[in-house]
């Protein structure tokens, strides 16, 4: 799943221009992307993705993303992760 800002409609949009076949959820109070310590820069959140495994401990975090090849990226780093 995926966590900003951003209003539903927005992330909605967003999902619907990059193909995105996840959940997005909005944190329009930042109290998640506090707890995962995620940059604001403008009030905006820097995009990052926490991989979480099965025992909910963060598996890896990649830094950059950009949309379009990230979910296949991370699919792939899915097949590592327990």
């Amino acid at each position: 799943m995926g966590v900003s800002k951003d209003t539903v409609e927005a992330q909605e949009k967003f999902a619907k221009k990059n193909g995105l076949t996840f959940p997005l959820l909005a944190d329009s109070k930042g109290e998640v992307i506090r707890r995962y310590g995620v940059d604001l820069a403008f009030g905006i959140a820097k995009r990052k993705t926490f991989l979480i495994d099965s025992k909910g401990k963060i598996a890896k975090i990649y830094e950059s993303v950009t949309p379009k090849k990230h979910a296949a990226e991370v699919a792939e780093a899915l097949k590592d992760v327990g």
